[in-house]
């Protein structure tokens, strides 16, 4: 981790690296670029997710998360195309279910900044404690 990644700062004005438990980083292909970023920043500590939605294999970039994981998300099948934002919220809601539920750690979700104000709402219902950025 560069000394500039571990200086990101959250929207709350906390520092990426300080976060505990569980945290997923979703949104489109036009989000890599900040998603790599805050990832690079997270401590080893945090189990980490990213959920990465995309218009075919063509979008589908490296990208490391240390311990975490990437799931790539292709809007296509059968050759047509899904609706925006369809196959995120389907993974973020299996995300929530298997994090946030019950005596789940503390969860902490950033969502891209075009992500659909549907799955932001969505989100924060599913989450114990409002922590969208």
């Amino acid at each position: 981790m560069d000394s500039e990644s571990s200086s990101l700062r959250r929207p709350d004005g906390g520092l990426w690296r300080d976060l505990e438990g569980a945290v997923l980083l979703g949104g489109d292909a036009r989000n890599i670029a900040e998603m790599r970023q805050i990832a690079g920043a997270l401590s080893p500590h945090v189990h980490a997710t990213v959920l990465v939605e995309v218009c075919g294999a063509a979008e589908i970039e490296s990208f490391d998360t240390g311990a975490g994981r990437v799931s790539w998300l292709d809007r296509t099948l059968d050759g047509e195309l899904r609706p925006r934002g369809e196959r995120l919220a389907q993974a973020i809601h299996a995300w929530c279910a298997e994090w946030a539920c019950g005596e789940a750690p503390l969860c902490t979700v950033w969502l891209g900044a075009r992500t659909p104000a549907r799955i932001v709402r969505m989100t924060r219902a599913l989450l114990p404690e409002p922590r969208v950025s």
